[in-house]
C-alpha cells in the first residue's frame, strides 16, 4: 500500500511538473521569437529611414508628388512619366541593398503614386483598413504594418497580384522644408524572412510557431498545410484575438491535430504569435511513465529489485561523472569560459600531461552551419603562427559526436576585465599592448585573414615566463578570408554578429563588405576604451548604438581620458576611427611603425 500511494503521488507530481516545464519552455521560446521579431523590425525601420533620408529619393518623390497634385494630371503622366521613372531609378539600388522585393510611394490622400506593380499605380488604399494604419506615418513616425493581402489593402485593383501577403515598413518622406509629403513603404513577404524567424524556433518534430491576425487567420505558413487558422480552446472560435495565454490541456488546432500551445498578442504590431506542439510529443514522457508504473505494480518484487539495481547504477554513474570528463585524448578539469556557441575548458593531454584549453561546441548549436563555422574558425586560425595569436594544437570529434579543438592555455586576464578591475591602462603599458595587438593583426592580414571581432574580451593579457603583458588575440569565430574570391561567407544570413561598439561603419551597413581596415577601426575603438576606461558611445540598445557609430563623430580620447595623451597618439587613434575606411591607416604594419615612433618619443629623455 505504501508503494501504491507513493507511486500515485509520484505520478501526479511528475505530471504537474511536466506541464509546468512545458508551459515555461513554450513561453520562453515565444518570448525569444518576439524579441527576435522586434530586433528585425527595428533593423528594417532603420534601413527604410536611411533610404527615405537620401537626397535623391526625397527630390524624386517631391517631383512625383507635384505631378500628382497638378490639376488635370492624367494617370499616364503619374505612372509612366519621367518623375515615376526617376523614383524607380533612385530606389532600385537602395532597395536591392536591403533585400526587399517591392515598394509603395503613397500620398497623404491614400493614392498610390508609385509601386513596383504598374497596375496598382494611381489607385487608392482602402480607407477602412489599410490607410488608417499610415496616419502616424504622415505625422512623422515610422511604423511596421502587419502582413496584408492586396485584396485587403488596395481598393478595386483591375487585377490582383498572386502571391503571399506582404508586411510593410512605412516611413515618412519629407520635402526640403521638412514637411511629410508621402509615405515610403518597403515590403517583406510573410513567407520570407518574417516567417523564417518564427520557423527557426519550432520545437521537436511537431512544434509549430506562426503569426496570426485578429480573426485568427495565419499570416505565416504553418508546419501543417491544413492548419490555416489559430483556434485555441481557451477563447471563442469567432471574434478577435486580443489576449495572451497558454493551454496545457490538449485541444484541436486549425488543422485538426491535438495540440497544446501558448500565444502572445503584440498590440504594437497588430498581430499575434503562437506556438503549438502535438500533445503526444509534448507529454510523451507520461506515456513511458504509465508503462513503467504498470510494470512496477504488475511485478512488485521484480520492480523493487530493479529499483535497487538502478539506484546502485545511478550511484556508480554519479561517481564516474564526479571525476574528470574525457574528450578525445584530453581530460577536462574545469570550465573556464562560456560563449553563445561553445564552452572552454582547462584540460590536459593524457600522454603529454601539458595543460591546454579545449573549446567544445555546444550540442544544441551543432547545426550544419555552426559546425561549418566552427571548423572554419579552427582551420583559419591554425594557419597563423605568431607570438601574439593564440596557438591551435588539435581539432576533432569525440566519441559522443561533440566537435572540439585544443589550443594553448593562457593564464591571464582579458583587456575588458583588466580595465573593469584597475581602470584606464597607463600610457606606457597601453602602448605595449597596442603594439602587440597590431603585430598579431598584421600577421593575420598578411595571411589574408580579417578577424572581424577585435574587442577587449578577445585580447588576453598574460605572463610568459618572466615576461609580463604578453598579448594574445583570441576567438577567430568571425574570421573572414579576403585573399580569395571564392571564400564562403557564412555570415551572409546573420545580421547581428559581434559587438557593435567595436564594429566599423561599413560592417554595420553590410556585414559581408569588410576588409582589413575594419580591424584597424576596432583597434582604434579598443585603444580609446583602454586609455580612457570609457566607451566611445553610450546608448540604451544596439540599434541606437549602431546609429551613433554610423552618423556621429567619436570624441577625441584626449578629451575623455584622465591621463595625458600624446598628440601623435591622439591623432593616430582618431584616424583609425574615421567613418570612411579610405581615410584610416591602410595596414596594421603602418600602425606598428607609428606606435614605435610614439613609444620612442614617450620614453626619450626630456
Amino acid at each position: 500500500m505504501l508503494l501504491l500511494g507513493l507511486g500515485a503521488w509520484t505520478y501526479s507530481a511528475v505530471e504537474g511538473s511536466l506541464q509546468d516545464l512545458r508551459a515555461t519552455t513554450m513561453k520562453s521560446l515565444l518570448d525569444a521569437q518576439v524579441n527576435a521579431l522586434r530586433v528585425w523590425v527595428r533593423e528594417e525601420i532603420g534601413d527604410a529611414e536611411r533610404i527615405a533620408r537620401e537626397t535623391a529619393v526625397r527630390d524624386a518623390v517631391a517631383q512625383l508628388a507635384a505631378v500628382s497634385a497638378r490639376l488635370g494630371a492624367t494617370r499616364d503622366e503619374l505612372c509612366s512619366g519621367p518623375a515615376r521613372a526617376r523614383v524607380e531609378e533612385v530606389l532600385r539600388p537602395l532597395l536591392r541593398e536591403v533585400g526587399d522585393s517591392t515598394f509603395n510611394i503613397t500620398a497623404p490622400s491614400g493614392r498610390l503614386l508609385a509601386t513596383r506593380y504598374p497596375q496598382y499605380c494611381g489607385l487608392q488604399l482602402k480607407a477602412d483598413r489599410f490607410l488608417p494604419l499610415l496616419a502616424p506615418v504622415f505625422k512623422g513616425e515610422s511604423r511596421f504594418i502587419r502582413p496584408f493581402r492586396d485584396a485587403e489593402r488596395v481598393a478595386a485593383p483591375p487585377s490582383l497580384r498572386a502571391g503571399p501577403a506582404f508586411g510593410w515598413i512605412a516611413t515618412p518622406v519629407r520635402d526640403a522644408r521638412g514637411e511629410v509629403i508621402a509615405a515610403l513603404g518597403v515590403a517583406e513577404p510573410a513567407d520570407g524572412v518574417f516567417a523564417a524567424i518564427l520557423a527557426a524556433a519550432r520545437p521537436g518534430a511537431t512544434g509549430d510557431v506562426f503569426a496570426f491576425d485578429e480573426s485568427g487567420e495565419l499570416l505565416t505558413p504553418s508546419r501543417n498545410p491544413a492548419n490555416t487558422r489559430f483556434v485555441p480552446a481557451a477563447r471563442p472560435r469567432a471574434g478577435p484575438v486580443h489576449a495572451t495565454g497558454d493551454v496545457l490541456e490538449p485541444y484541436r488546432n486549425g488543422g485538426g491535430a491535438e495540440v497544446v500551445g501558448a500565444w502572445r498578442w503584440l498590440e504594437d504590431f497588430g498581430f499575434g504569435v503562437a506556438i503549438e506542439i502535438d500533445a503526444a510529443e509534448a507529454y510523451a514522457p507520461l506515456h513511458y511513465l504509465r508503462t513503467a508504473f504498470g510494470i512496477v505494480f504488475g511485478a512488485l518484487v521484480v520492480a523493487v529489485g530493479a529499483a535497487v539495481l538502478s539506484g546502485l547504477s545511478l550511484l556508480r554513474l554519479r561517481g564516474e561523472l564526479g571525476g574528470q570528463r574525457k574528450i578525445g585524448p584530453y581530460r577536462l578539469e574545469r570550465q573556464i569560459g562560456e560563449g553563445g556557441m561553445a564552452n572552454i575548458y582547462l584540460a590536459r593531454h593524457d600522454l603529454l600531461k601539458r595543460p591546454c584549453a579545449i573549446k567544445l561546441l555546444k550540442p544544441a548549436r551543432a547545426s550544419d552551419e555552426m559546425v561549418a563555422r566552427f571548423e572554419r574558425e579552427v582551420q583559419l586560425a591554425s594557419e597563423l603562427s605568431h607570438p601574439n595569436v593564440v596557438e591551435i594544437f588539435d581539432y576533432g570529434r569525440s566519441a559522443e559526436g561533440l566537435y572540439y579543438y585544443a589550443m594553448e592555455y593562457l593564464d591571464g586576464i582579458n583587456l575588458g576585465e583588466l580595465v573593469a578591475r584597475d581602470g584606464p591602462v597607463p600610457l606606457p603599458r597601453a602602448l605595449r599592448i597596442m603594439r602587440q595587438l597590431c603585430a598579431g593583426l598584421a600577421a593575420a592580414h598578411a595571411a589574408g585573414l580579417v578577424h572581424r571581432d577585435v574587442k577587449p574580451e578577445n585580447i588576453m593579457i598574460c605572463r610568459r615566463g618572466e615576461e609580463p603583458d604578453v598579448v594574445k588575440i583570441l576567438d577567430f569565430g568571425m574570421v573572414k578570408r579576403v585573399d580569395s574570391a571564392h571564400s564562403r561567407n557564412l555570415t551572409r544570413g546573420l545580421r547581428i554578429l559581434g559587438t557593435p561598439l567595436y564594429m566599423a561603419p561599413e560592417r554595420l551597413r553590410n556585414p559581408a563588405d569588410v576588409d582589413t581596415r575594419a580591424d584597424i577601426y576596432a583597434v582604434g575603438a579598443v585603444a580609446f576604451f583602454m586609455l580612457s576606461g570609457k566607451k566611445m558611445f553610450e546608448s540604451a540598445d544596439d540599434l541606437a548604438l549602431s546609429s551613433k557609430i554610423l552618423n556621429e563623430e567619436p570624441p577625441r580620447v584626449s578629451t575623455v581620458a584622465a591621463q595625458p595623451i600624446p598628440v601623435e597618439l591622439d591623432l593616430l587613434i582618431q584616424s583609425c576611427l574615421e567613418k570612411k575606411r579610405e581615410d584610416r591607416p591602410q595596414r596594421a604594419a603602418d600602425l606598428l611603425e607609428a606606435l614605435d615612433a610614439i613609444a620612442a618619443e614617450a620614453t626619450a629623455p626630456a
